[in-house]
């Protein structure tokens, strides 16, 4: 069955177009690609995208047919009394193809345009990452099971669980007992212990997930931490960070930071100062100065060079390579591809870097939103891998009333 796409479906899957089977677009897309690239009122990312689908297109002919408006698709939205959009004429292409034909959407207009006036065989694009990868699973067991489960399942990995990847235990009464990280050979008891730091005093994992995220800091080059707000990402990753640094384990702590306005909030405009001035006014600086005590005492680490805050717009062309640093990349929902793509490339071979954000509720512009979102790429493409390892987090600690907020 041949898939036909539409242009906004084109544009959301144009991080991963050379790895479709052939499909179909309608020269109306191609023409629609262009006028997107020069723009002035489309965004830079979605400009960045329809260069890239071009390029790629124009690279690689054979995954690709191109069906060329004619008359009798006028005919057809004139027969359907239908006005010659864009969008109806890229239906009607779909619509005298074939009758083996999927068209693929993003638009729910014109799914339900497709489905009841084309009547064609239409499908919304899927959001792949529905399902989302928490980097473990849970299991509960009754005592029998549990008895089995010690006594033969430790060796081998009946749960299909990636490299890295954990299984949580419960009992009968639905509480918490045991985790287990896969090493691909055999089920690893975690037993994550408290850390102390002299800068941020001992910090101790509060449940199962937490003894995760510690333990995937201790065996992996690279982390991701997920968590709506209060559940302890911050905590766990300046923690550890700060623990290593003051064991010689790193020399620095370097934060790739991408200082954008709160969703919904207004813009304060120009700060004046230096690079450090302004990020220490804006969320990174609020961020440090709740963990470390003051911005005095944020200034000591600066100066020192004990902490180095990278802007994403500095970042094209910064090496960590020889440099034993600790990246750390926060709020990092509110990155896209591109951007993720580039900061992780930046990491050297003798780096560690920790990623924190959620990306679920705390998205603060649309277009790091949904497929295009960096942390959820990410975790598509590293999970399974020998040096990464993801944890989400699941309760919130910060306050009762966060507790309460997180039900608005």
């Amino acid at each position: 069955m041949g898939r036909f796409y539409d242009t906004n479906a084109l544009l959301d899957l144009s991080y991963k177009l050379n790895k479709l089977d052939k499909f179909y677009v309608s020269s109306i897309t191609l023409t629609e690609l262009e006028n997107i690239k020069t723009n002035r009122n489309k965004t830079e990312d979605i400009k960045y995208k329809a260069r890239y689908i071009s390029r790629i297109l124009r690279d690689n002919p054979k995954i690709y047919e191109c069906i060329i408006v004619q008359t009798k698709h006028y005919e057809l939205l004139e027969e359907l009394e239908l006005d010659n959009s864009n969008d109806n004429l890229i239906m009607a292409c779909a619509k005298l193809l074939n009758d083996d034909i999927v068209f693929i959407t993003s638009d729910i207009c014109c799914y339900n345009i497709g489905k009841k006036i084309f009547n064609l065989n239409v499908e919304i694009l899927k959001d792949e990452f529905d399902e989302d990868y928490k980097g473990y699973i849970v299991k509960q067991f009754n005592d029998n099971e549990l008895a089995e489960f010690y006594q033969y399942e430790l060796n081998k990995n009946s749960y299909n669980l990636l490299l890295n990847q954990y299984l949580l235990i419960k009992d009968k009464e639905n509480k918490y007992i045991d985790a287990y990280r896969w090493n691909g050979e055999k089920l690893i008891q975690i037993n994550s212990k408290s850390m102390n730091s002299l800068t941020l005093g001992n910090v101790k994992p509060l449940d199962k997930f937490q003894m995760c995220v510690l333990d995937s800091f201790q065996n992996n080059q690279i982390t991701m931490v997920k968590g709506k707000a209060g559940s302890g990402k911050s905590y766990l990753s300046m923690g550890f960070l700060f623990h290593q640094l003051e064991k010689n384990k790193i020399d620095k702590v370097i934060i790739f930071t991408n200082p954008i306005a709160t969703k919904g909030a207004a813009k304060l405009g120009y700060y004046p100062g230096s690079k450090n001035e302004k990020l220490c006014d804006s969320n990174i600086g609020n961020f440090l100065a709740s963990k470390l005590g003051d911005k005095g005492a944020i200034q000591i680490y600066l100066q020192s060079e004990k902490i180095i805050l990278l802007p994403l717009s500095d970042i094209r062309g910064y090496d960590t390579s020889g440099m034993r640093a600790g990246i750390y990349i926060t709020e990092a929902q509110n990155m896209n591809l591109e951007l993720m793509k580039l900061a992780l490339q930046r990491i050297g071979q003798d780096c560690i870097c920790i990623i924190d954000g959620d990306y679920n509720t705390q998205v603060d512009d649309a277009s790091y939103s949904g497929l295009n979102n960096g942390m959820r790429r990410l975790s598509e493409v590293f999970k399974g891998e020998s040096l990464y390892g993801e944890v989400e987090l699941s309760n919130i600690y910060r306050s009762e009333i966060a507790k309460i907020a997180q039900k608005m």
